[in-house]
C-alpha cells in the first residue's frame, strides 16, 4: 500500500490490481439457526423471517409438530424431518442446497446427519425430549466418539446450567456428559 501512495499509480490501476490479487477465503463458518418453534404451522412466517435474515446453512427445528409431515417450500433448502411422538415433537433439519449432507440414523423426535465441510465430516443431530421421558443416550452413544453436535430441547435442567433447579433429565444428561468427558 505505501508503493500506491508514493507513485503515481492511477485508481483504475490500483483497482484493476486489486481486483486480481483478492484473497482467498479458505473457510467460511458455518452458520447455524436453532428454533424451538412449537408447531411449525403457527410459526412459519416466524422461520421465514429468521432465514431470510440470517441466511443460516443450516435451521435445527424442534417442536415442529404434525405440520413437519407436509413441509412448506423454502428456496435453495431441504427438509429432512422426523416425525415425534406426541403432537408437539418432531424435529427437522433445513440444509442449504450448497452443503453435502447425508441422513445417518432417524428416529422418534431425533435426526443426525452427516456434513463434509473442507473433506472434514462432522455429525449434527436434532433431538426433541418431551417432558418427563428419558433421553434416548442409545442414539448419542452410536456416534460418540466422533465429532458430533446434537442440538435441540432436551426438557433437561440443571443448576449448573444456570437452572433453579434440577430434574430428573438434567441429572441424567450430566452424569452422562461427565462420564463421556465432553466439552
Amino acid at each position: 500500500m505505501c508503493k500506491e501512495w508514493n507513485e503515481r499509480i492511477s485508481d483504475i490501476d490500483i483497482c484493476k490490481h486489486w481486483k486480481k490479487e483478492r484473497p482467498t477465503i479458505e473457510y467460511q463458518p458455518l452458520n447455524l439457526l436453532l428454533f424451538t418453534i412449537q408447531c411449525l404451522s403457527t410459526h412459519i412466517a416466524d422461520l421465514d423471517l429468521l432465514i431470510s435474515t440470517y441466511t443460516p446453512q443450516i435451521c435445527i427445528l424442534t417442536g415442529v409438530g404434525s405440520k413437519i409431515k407436509n413441509p412448506p417450500n423454502i428456496p435453495f433448502y431441504n427438509w429432512i424431518c422426523q416425525v415425534g411422538t406426541n403432537s408437539f415433537g418432531g424435529v427437522a433439519i433445513i440444509v442449504h442446497n450448497s452443503l453435502k449432507t447425508r441422513t445417518i440414523l432417524q428416529a422418534s423426535n431425533f435426526i443426525l446427519l452427516e456434513l463434509t465441510v473442507l473433506s472434514e465430516v462432522v455429525l449434527i443431530g436434532a433431538i426433541y425430549v418431551p417432558p418427563g421421558s428419558s433421553i434416548p443416550f442409545n442414539l448419542l452413544e452410536t456416534n460418540v466418539s466422533k465429532k458430533i453436535y446434537i442440538f435441540g430441547d432436551y426438557n433437561a435442567k440443571h443448576a449448573q446450567w444456570m437452572c433453579n433447579t434440577n430434574n430428573t433429565s438434567g441429572n441424567e444428561l450430566k452424569s452422562w456428559l461427565d462420564e463421556k468427558d465432553t466439552n
